[in-house]
C-alpha cells in the first residue's frame, strides 16, 4: 500500500501540515508549509503544489504540464498542449461547449478532476489561491483581455 499524503490546515496559528499516512492509518508529520506571508511565497507554494500534488489521483499537474508549465506539454494520448506561459491573463474565457463562462480556478478544477482524477481544492482555499498566484506568476507580462475581440 502505497502511503497517502493529506493536507490539514490550522487556521488558528496559520500553518498548513502535510501529514503522511503510513499503511497503519497512523498519521507521521512530514512537513509543514507556513500560510504565505508574501506574493512571492504564495508563488514558490503553487509551483510546488502544480509539482508535488495529485490531489488524491494519479498524477501530478507536471505529468501533461512539463517544467512547470513553462514548455509544451503533453497528454497522456501524446497530444501537444501549449505551454502555461500568459494562462492566467485568457480567463476568464467563454467556453462554447458548455455554453459558460470559465474562470481560471474552474478551469484548474476541471483539469485536477478530468485529467488528474482527483479532488480539486475548493475555489477560497489556500492551496487554489497558491495554485492561481503561480499561474499568474507564469503570465507575467502577458496582455490581458485579448479573449475580447
Amino acid at each position: 500500500m502505497s502511503p497517502i499524503l493529506s493536507r490539514v490546515a490550522n487556521v488558528a496559528i496559520g500553518t498548513c501540515s502535510v501529514v503522511l499516512l503510513a499503511s497503519t492509518l497512523q498519521p507521521a508529520l512530514a512537513s509543514t508549509m507556513s500560510a504565505p506571508t508574501s506574493l512571492s511565497q504564495a508563488a514558490m507554494q503553487g509551483e510546488h503544489i502544480f509539482n508535488h500534488d495529485k490531489f488524491g489521483g494519479v498524477q501530478t499537474c507536471s505529468a501533461c504540464h512539463v517544467n512547470g508549465g513553462t514548455t509544451m506539454g503533453h497528454l497522456p494520448n501524446g497530444t501537444k498542449i501549449p505551454s502555461l506561459m500568459g494562462v492566467a491573463a485568457q480567463f476568464p474565457r467563454y467556453n462554447p461547449a458548455a455554453h459558460s463562462v470559465v474562470t481560471l480556478q474552474q478551469q484548474l478544477a476541471h483539469c485536477i478532476t478530468g485529467g488528474l482524477k482527483g479532488k480539486p481544492p475548493s475555489p477560497n482555499s489556500t492551496q487554489m489561491t497558491d495554485l492561481v498566484t503561480y499561474l499568474t506568476k507564469l503570465s507575467k507580462g502577458a496582455v490581458m483581455g485579448q479573449q475580447f475581440k
